[in-house]
């Protein structure tokens, strides 16, 4: 029998007549705070512990990761934000059906399920802010039981203790523990008498579950090893365990048979008091905690949709990009990525990608101001803005006479700029008349051209990219030190980006380096979104110390998984990417992984469309792997 006289969604009344509230606890993301933001959260958190109502009993939870609060109608919990939840013995149940409990000498079995209620006998001597959420997460459940005492009942037992240890200190030996005990007994007497601190009653009880009596015990273990490391006691609960359990069940009085006593600064380091978070939805990744994340790189809200993602080799840049160009596919996105260096030509084939050819048509958009920059970029030295001027009046007047070809559009400037044909001698073979048809994924080897036309066709290609439909996103790789002259344009183009429906994704090695550039700031300011992956931060106007210290404690495992920093207005977040074994293979840029596969095609591959090629390369490397059907 559930020891409750009614639950009318999120409101109990007990038996005895007790009304309170069923809360589901929304915490801050502590990870994305400072040390001082977070102290000072942790102080709100202490002081509405501290001024709870006086014998009013509250309930805090812990359930598969979540956060629950069982207490009355105005209840507050520093930081956190708490939202009536319809259905609270179904959250605490796990299930709609729990009327067939059994209860057995050490646990009780639930619908299938085995469970253990642990209960805690002596609080962890060592403590550290949300203490308990870490040691279980992912492990067990736990409730904290609380009540708070009135300042006489308090000083009271307080005095008591004090009073007891004092006795200790005139042992023949000297006893550490006693001095120390009645130290802080005095300090918290006095706290207490100046209403610094308040001390509450405690039951603290974990919950362990599985499938299996075995899987149970195995868990029963691992929770009590933990609370060992920590100077903590605890007994496994047999006799009592129905007394103990009902009286978890929200809405019930507690008993307070295992009671604790503890002091509110003590209790906020074990409410649980953490919840990773990040967006809505998005690419699903991993916090540190273990918990999914998700970053959604068209966020609405944001100021832009540009990401800057920066990182030496080897810490996971390329694959992180890779994967949210597979993510933003299979979204609908068109992508356009001006690869140096084969890190996204396997992704482009397995996507059925168009390859860039060597040749393009620049007088394809007839927009002045595009046509501009790339003359420019093609010029050797910049020009003043006088003769930025005087070419634009020219570009304007050349297009007057709608010319047919590249080569009649360079004759027509020649009337003003007698001299400007010679900037295109060396490059002209690289120009056609061709119109380019839209593509999905256009995928442009940057290493196949000269180094004269790689900075006019980056020109090209930002003109090419924002007259794509729909979403889009360019990614574009380490090329910045091209397009020094056409800073401004490209800053244009990056602000502009977010009107067209577009995101660029641009990457570098170092974030110091690119910031010594005009352009490399331009980017840094102009990427609302940014990815750190480990490496030293200088402190500059784009980096302060606790970004720096952050990126410097990141760590990333080739072949396993990546670190990095989320970066933003309103998030500093470290995620995890683990990589598929078929994301690995599609994804790394290693010489070593690229060799394997290409020998892999020349051998047994080579009759094979390029996807089925890589799955089945996947499948015989990692034989235990089991593709899922959303990878075909």
């Amino acid at each position: 029998m559930i020891p409750l006289y009614s639950v009318n969604d999120d409101k109990l009344i007990s038996l005895s007549g007790d009304e309170s509230r069923f809360y589901k606890v929304i915490p801050p993301d502590l990870e994305q705070m400072s040390e001082d933001q977070r102290a000072q959260s942790y102080q709100r958190l202490e002081n509405d512990l501290r001024l709870a109502e006086y014998g009013k009993c509250f309930k805090a939870y812990f359930i598969n990761g979540l956060s629950y609060l069982n207490a009355g109608e105005n209840a507050s919990l520093g930081d956190c934000r708490l939202i009536p939840e319809p259905s609270p013995l179904e959250t605490f149940f796990g299930t709609a059906l729990y009327s067939n409990i059994e209860f057995h000498p050490t646990y009780l079995t639930l619908n299938g399920r085995f469970l253990r209620v642990i209960s805690l006998t002596r609080a962890p001597q060592e403590i550290m802010p949300n203490l308990l959420q870490e040691m279980t997460e992912g492990l067990c459940s736990f409730v904290l039981h609380l009540k708070r005492m009135e300042t006489v009942e308090a000083k009271k037992k307080l005095n008591l203790r004090r009073k007891m240890h004092f006795s200790g200190l005139f042992k023949s030996l000297k006893d550490i523990e006693s001095e120390n005990a009645y130290s802080e007994s005095e300090g918290l007497l006095e706290g207490v008498t100046r209403g610094e601190v308040g001390l509450f009653k405690m039951e603290c009880f974990f919950l362990a579950e599985a499938l299996s009596l075995v899987d149970l015990d195995d868990k029963t273990n691992v929770i009590l090893e933990r609370l060992k490391n920590f100077d903590a006691k605890a007994i496994i609960e047999a006799g009592a365990l129905p007394v103990i359990y009902r009286s978890m069940i929200m809405g019930v009085p507690p008993l307070f048979h295992r009671e604790i006593e503890v002091p509110s600064d003590y209790l906020s380091y074990l409410i649980p008091y953490h919840r990773d978070t990040l967006m809505n939805e998005g690419v699903i990744l991993d916090s540190l905690g273990g918990n999914e994340i998700k970053f959604d790189l068209f966020q609405k809200g944001a100021h832009n949709y540009n990401l800057l993602i920066t990182g030496p080799s080897g810490q996971g840049k390329s694959m992180m990009a890779n994967k949210l160009i597979y993510e933003q596919i299979k979204e609908g996105s068109k992508i356009l990525c001006l690869d140096l260096g084969n890190s996204f030509r396997k992704n482009a084939l397995y996507q059925e990608g168009t390859v860039f050819s060597e040749c393009f048509n620049p007088l394809e958009f007839r927009c002045p101001r595009y046509l501009k920059e790339f003359v420019v970029a093609c010029m050797e030295d910049a020009l003043t803005r006088k003769e930025e001027g005087k070419l634009f009046e020219a570009i304007v007047k050349a297009l007057d006479h709608n010319p047919q070809n590249f080569d009649e559009f360079i004759d027509l400037l020649k009337s003003d700029l007698p001299d400007i044909h010679h900037y295109f001698s060396e490059i002209k073979d690289f120009f056609t008349d061709e119109i380019r048809a839209e593509s999905s994924f256009t995928y442009c080897d940057f290493s196949l051209y000269p180094e004269a036309i790689k900075a006019p066709l980056i020109i090209y290609l930002i003109e090419y990219f924002k007259r794509l439909s729909g979403r889009k996103v360019f990614v574009i790789d380490e090329c910045w030190h091209l397009l020094s002259k056409n800073a401004d344009y490209i800053a244009e183009s990056f602000r502009t980006f977010r009107k067209h429906d577009a995101s660029a994704i641009a990457i570098s090695q170092n974030l110091d380096d690119l910031s010594q550039i005009q352009l490399g700031r331009v980017i840094i300011q102009s990427t609302y979104f940014k990815f750190f992956f480990r490496q030293n931060l200088e402190v500059d106007q784009f980096v302060d110390l606790d970004l720096s210290e952050r990126v410097k404690a990141l760590q990333s495992v080739k072949g396993e998984y990546s670190q990095f920093l989320i970066y933003s207005e309103n998030a500093r977040k470290v995620a995890c990417y683990y990589p598929t074994p078929l994301e690995y293979e599609l994804f790394t840029s290693d010489k070593v992984d690229m060799n394997h596969f290409e020998f892999y095609l020349e051998d047994g591959g080579k009759y094979l469309h390029f996807k089925k090629a890589l799955i089945n390369f996947t499948e015989l490397k990692y034989p235990h792997w089991m593709h899922s059907e959303n990878h075909r």
